[in-house]
């Protein structure tokens, strides 16, 4: 016991990083010391014909009543990440009773937008046929979180029918189109930089799901005026929107704290349960 709690303490001062990395082994332990009793897992199912369009199905062992599907895709850059490394999460949420599924999506340099949108799109489509058409709550950290938030916002580029599959999306340190992308290899994967119809914050112009945006006031490589600037977009719109900031969070600890082993450390997942607990019931997801 003494040492997991040591291995635990290490953990949570690891460098962001090092913990999003798939080759960490800190994570890997993680995953070991996490639990499998609330979930049944089917890895590599097909949402596609390609390579990397392939998810992980967690199956709540006791499912609650009426609760949409989360699906939670993986942050890294859009060039790296694998949902190999999220049992820690996945588990955080099936023992609340919520399925999860974790899709890949296509990476630089074989994938660049709108690739990682349309993956999006279709693994979320073939999310909701499994689970006999459950609605579906899209959740992503960082590049996923983008990946989400244009899922649902640009239903021409993701083929999501937004409002009868998409309950809710919770983007977790997403880029929006608050800075624009001025590094390779960003420009390259989008050359319209974030400014054009490309950016989150330039798609609010329909109907949409309650959103809840996450950001650190911690967090230096998605910095909080992601979320703020969409947040002030979407309500004066009139649309369902909860902006959360926190104190003392990083960019990885917002998928870190949704570990059984950290969530006390955090409010975030606690007000994510309750986000979900408050969402529609269709069949108009998107109305207000």
């Amino acid at each position: 016991m003494k040492l997991k709690t040591r291995f635990l303490a290490t953990l949570a001062a690891l460098p962001a990083l090092a913990f999003a990395l798939a080759s960490c082994s800190a994570v890997g332990v993680l995953n070991g010391i996490t639990p499998s009793s609330s979930f049944d897992r089917d890895k590599n199912v097909s949402y596609g014909d390609l390579d990397r369009q392939r998810m992980d199905i967690y199956r709540a062992a006791t499912p609650r009543p009426d609760a949409p599907v989360m699906v939670f895709v993986h942050g890294g850059s859009w060039s790296e990440g694998d949902k190999n490394i999220y049992k820690f999460l996945a588990e955080g949420f099936t023992k609340e009773g919520y399925h999860v599924v974790v899709p890949n999506y296509r990476l630089y340099p074989e994938g660049r937008y709108p690739d990682m949108v349309v993956d999006t799109g279709l693994a979320a489509r073939a999310a909701a046929e499994l689970f006999s058409g459950q609605p579906v709550v899209l959740v992503g950290h960082s590049a996923g979180g983008y990946n989400v938030l244009m899922a649902a916002m640009a239903p021409d580029v993701s083929g999501l029918k937004t409002c009868s599959t998409v309950a809710g999306v919770i983007s977790l340190a997403a880029p929006t189109g608050a800075y624009p992308m001025k590094d390779a290899p960003f420009t390259t994967i989008f050359p319209g930089r974030l400014e054009g119809d490309d950016a989150p914050l330039n798609r609010v112009d329909g109907p949409l799901p309650p959103m809840m945006l996450v950001n650190g006031l911690d967090d230096t490589t998605v910095g909080p005026k992601n979320a703020e600037a969409l947040a002030a977009k979407l309500e004066a719109a009139g649309l369902r929107v909860e902006s959360k900031l926190y104190e003392g969070m990083n960019h990885t600890d917002a998928v870190r704290v949704l570990s059984r082993h950290f969530d006390g450390g955090s409010p975030l997942k606690g007000d994510m349960l309750s986000f979900l607990a408050g969402l529609p019931t269709g069949p108009d997801y998107c109305a207000r």
